[in-house]
């Protein structure tokens, strides 16, 4: 009887130990992969419909370049996070002074002199 007693108190304990690492493990990372999805789902939901009206706005071949203001009231943000979602969509500011230009880097590549 001393053996079986031992290994329910060695069962109990591992067991106890497997239970906790468990839950811990779940409750982190169970939660996190839920952000992750939601906030995934959000950003193709509201950004990804704007990203596609830019790419259509710069891939234009009537034009090079577009105001960023023009490119802002467009898709409906403000300047800020047109200027986001600009580079996430592979678009450069142009160098030139005066009103703020933007293009892609596919068609207005940075020239080195």
């Amino acid at each position: 009887m001393g053996d079986e007693l031992l290994a329910a108190i060695f069962g109990g304990i591992i067991g106890g130990i497997l239970g906790c690492v468990g839950t811990m493990v779940s409750s982190y990372w169970g939660p996190r992969k839920f952000d992750e999805y939601k906030e995934n789902k959000a950003e193709k939901q509201h950004n990804g419909p704007r990203k596609d009206l830019l790419k259509k706005l710069l891939e234009d071949d009537r034009f090079n370049w577009r105001h960023l203001s023009t490119l802002a009231r467009v898709t409906g943000t403000d300047e800020e996070e047109c200027r986001r979602l600009l580079i996430e969509i592979g678009a450069r500011g142009s160098l030139s002074e005066g009103k703020e230009m933007w293009g892609l880097i596919s068609r207005n590549p940075i020239v080195e002199q």
